[in-house]
């Protein structure tokens, strides 16, 4: 069964009207609701279909910045323990939403942008993919090849210090894109090199504790290996709740496993490895957590984005008049000159933005302000609704050229999950997603180049 247009639409339209009776939903609760419930329907019909990583950030906004909000205005915000600890949304929904809303549109309306006629992109994404399978017949070397650069240089990245340690970590992606490599070759035994890919993948995580990227790598790849497959839309909802299931049952041990993971507490009594699946089996076990508004917290705390930016739009411009558009700006002009020509450029994190836009200072934990709360950190509200326009746009443009380009160079499509690997979030600043997007692209066209000046092997 595949979903039509106007189905999807309707369906949303359904979704977004009994939850709104149920809660008494105001006017900006049911558009969210509506746009959260159309382009998730709509980003899992078109899985097999095409390959628009853009539809990730437009879930994660809708999601992170409009719904998650929603619940905390309505359960959690009055809290004593919430507002004790800051947590709470520190504006109004009424000037919140009034930001937030258009912003998100503006976001969608510059990513969704046709930059020419017709099915393009589709047609240029499966084009490429197609090429790519031809290419790659009897090739499967090149696979083994990257697989093996990129292995080794996983390992290296932990001895290695400095500016070079992020060097390491580019080439240790090698090994994933190698898999899909072989993956879309005429290679035997493919799932044993996706198995490998997988599990290297999940021990990364499981030593550092650190289980973003292994969520984002594995969706920016399931998406590519799935396709060019006929799939029904039923199959596709599956896999979407395993998947969603399975990060919020990452998301609901994730503090109890960095304490061991970190901090050694229990290590004496099991493995990191062991502690991961004992904590995971709990949970499968006693899902009640997930029930209870108290247990819940931690979770939909992390997930709610909004928090962060209602403290930018409390702190700007009563505390700190508006950037005018400095920290972009600059953030701009960082992705472009190297450190060695910048000594003292910015480093992209979350530790000088939430103090400059926040009043915060963030030590021990991660956060930050995300491109929503620096465009209204720089612009405010008018400025920054225009400014996210753009910013969906740059990325917009960004795919149009990758596309073009992968006339000549098909097998590029096999890069796509670590091109867009950290910038397609919205938790991170602008300095980190447009400077990863263009690192990222300048680290691939120099793998294109090496192979083909010292070892005659066109990737």
């Amino acid at each position: 069964m595949q979903l039509s247009r106007v189905f999807i639409v309707f369906f949303s339209l359904v979704i977004a009207a009994y939850v709104s009776m149920q809660i008494d939903a105001r006017t900006y609760e049911v558009i969210s609701l509506f746009l959260a419930s159309y382009f998730l329907l709509n980003f899992i019909d078109s899985i097999g279909k095409t390959y628009n990583v853009l539809d990730i950030p437009v879930l994660l906004g809708l999601f992170q910045l409009l719904l998650m909000p929603m619940v905390v205005y309505r359960v959690y915000n009055n809290e004593y323990f919430v507002q004790d600890l800051y947590y709470d949304m520190s504006v109004s929904e009424e000037m919140y939403y009034s930001f937030m809303l258009p912003a998100i549109l503006m976001m969608i309306a510059g990513m969704k942008l046709q930059l020419k006629r017709g099915n393009w992109q589709t047609n240029s994404i499966q084009r490429a993919l197609q090429s790519s399978k031809e290419y790659l017949k009897g090739r499967s070397n090149l696979g083994m090849l990257l697989m093996i650069v990129g292995f080794v240089s996983g390992f290296l990245e932990i001895f290695i210090p400095g500016e070079l340690k992020y060097v390491a970590y580019l080439f240790g992606k090698l090994l994933f894109v190698g898999v899909f490599y072989i993956l879309f070759s005429d290679f035997k035994s493919k799932q044993i090199y996706l198995a490998a890919g997988i599990g290297a993948l999940l021990l990364q995580a499981l030593v550092q504790g650190m289980f973003g990227e292994l969520i984002f790598t594995l969706l920016l790849g399931a998406l590519l290996y799935l396709l060019g497959k006929k799939i029904s839309f039923g199959t596709k909802m599956v896999i979407a709740i395993v998947g969603a299931t399975f990060v919020l049952l990452l998301q609901s041990i994730k503090a109890e496993y960095r304490a061991v993971a970190w901090y050694g507490k229990g290590a004496e009594e099991q493995t990191n490895t062991q502690a991961f699946f004992s904590l995971l089996g709990k949970r499968i076990q006693d899902p009640s957590m997930f029930f209870d508004r108290y247990t819940m917290f931690p979770t939909v705390n992390r997930f709610n984005q909004g928090m962060i930016q209602g403290k930018v739009m409390a702190y700007v411009p009563d505390q700190r008049p508006y950037a005018g558009g400095s920290t972009i700006f600059t953030s701009l002009a960082a992705s472009f000159i190297p450190r060695l020509l910048w000594p003292d450029k910015p480093m992209a994190g979350g530790h000088w933005n939430m103090e400059f836009f926040t009043g915060f200072i963030v030590e021990g934990y991660s956060m930050n302000v995300g491109p929503f709360g620096e465009s209204y950190g720089n612009f405010g509200a008018t400025g920054g609704i225009l400014f996210m326009f753009l910013y969906g746009l740059f990325f917009n443009v960004a795919i149009f050229a990758l596309l073009r380009l992968s006339k000549k160079r098909p097998t590029l499509i096999l890069w796509f999950p670590i091109l867009f690997l950290n910038s397609i979030q919205v938790e991170t600043d602008i300095l980190m997603t447009v400077n990863s997007l263009i690192k990222n692209s300048i680290f691939i066209w120099f793998c294109y180049w090496a192979a083909h000046r010292f070892l005659r092997l066109k990737l």
